[in-house]
């Protein structure tokens, strides 16, 4: 392998796997498998609301709205309750408790992406504009937070992973309380209703704490290939489980590549991020220039 380049062997990235079809790793990847089949056949669909919550005109398009229409957009890392559940006025305060935290969270990082794209607007920079309007269709069409590489919200991400946590914590309190008081009281029926509702709950909430995609970037080495590469949210790359990793300390972004051909059985490039993290570029151990640009 030649010094100046560590690619070039098959056509790809030499020190990067196969790309797994971006489209269906972002749509596919947040909530595949045996959890969200159990959730079709209890005809989980959203929060639950009462069939004149859900046939109500549609509001105007407004930064609260945009995320509680008529298609309640679900954030990812948050709860959905399943529309044939327990009928309990306890749980029923407790998921409008839940909800309109999650609500407050939402909106309010939705407020700042919106006030980010107003500044880059007044400094036309298109590229920041097109960074904050991806993060607001992502978390409006989808309920995909935007990524953690973007340091210009990273603060604001976190606060809202923080108040979604939260939230969830005080909804599991709530339900392991009432499931007590109905055993205490003799109703071991209705105690079992809502313990099978919790069950599934439970089963989301750590559905919810696996790595999740944070970003795909087109990464390119000079005179080499350029591929696409997936960060997952638990500092991988490509893969939740696999063996090549991203870290971000300020805006420097270090991508570590496992290889035995390369210096001490890793290329290390170690890159810096554009301000609105659209971007970034820097070098390897030997000097090879990284460039990377986001996929929207």
């Amino acid at each position: 392998m030649a010094a100046t380049s560590p690619v070039a062997r098959g056509g790809r990235l030499g020190n990067v796997p196969p790309r797994v079809n971006s489209k269906a790793v972002r749509g596919g990847a947040r909530g595949r498998g045996v959890l969200l089949a159990g959730m079709a056949i209890l005809a989980v669909a959203g929060h639950a609301a009462p069939a004149a919550a859900r046939q109500k005109p549609a509001a105007p398009r407004t930064l609260e709205n945009l995320l509680d229409g008529e298609q309640k957009v679900v954030p990812e890392g948050t709860l959905t309750r399943a529309l044939l559940s327990s009928a309990s006025p306890a749980i029923d305060e407790a998921w409008q408790a839940y909800d309109a935290a999650v609500q407050a969270a939402s909106t309010k990082l939705l407020k700042a992406i919106d006030a980010r794209k107003r500044r880059s607007q007044g400094r036309r920079d298109e590229d920041a504009v097109a960074v904050m309007e991806a993060a607001a269709k992502g978390l409006t069409e989808r309920g995909v937070l935007p990524s953690a590489v973007d340091g210009s919200l990273r603060a604001e991400r976190a606060a809202a992973v923080l108040a979604y946590r939260e939230a969830g914590e005080k909804l599991a309190t709530r339900y392991r309380t009432v499931i007590a008081e109905l055993r205490e009281d003799d109703k071991p029926g209705d105690a079992s209703v809502i313990a099978d509702e919790w069950s599934l709950l439970a089963n989301q909430l750590e559905f919810a704490e696996q790595p999740q995609v944070d970003s795909v970037w087109r990464h390119s080495i000079t005179n080499g290939p350029t591929a696409e590469i997936t960060l997952y949210t638990n500092g991988t790359i490509n893969a939740p489980d696999g063996p090549d990793t991203w870290t971000l300390k300020g805006s420097t972004l270090t991508i570590r590549w496992k290889n035995p051909e390369a210096p001490g059985g890793e290329w290390i490039d170690t890159c810096e991020l554009a301000d609105q993290g659209g971007s970034y570029a820097g070098k390897n151990q030997l000097g090879t220039r990284i460039t990377g640009k986001r996929v929207p």
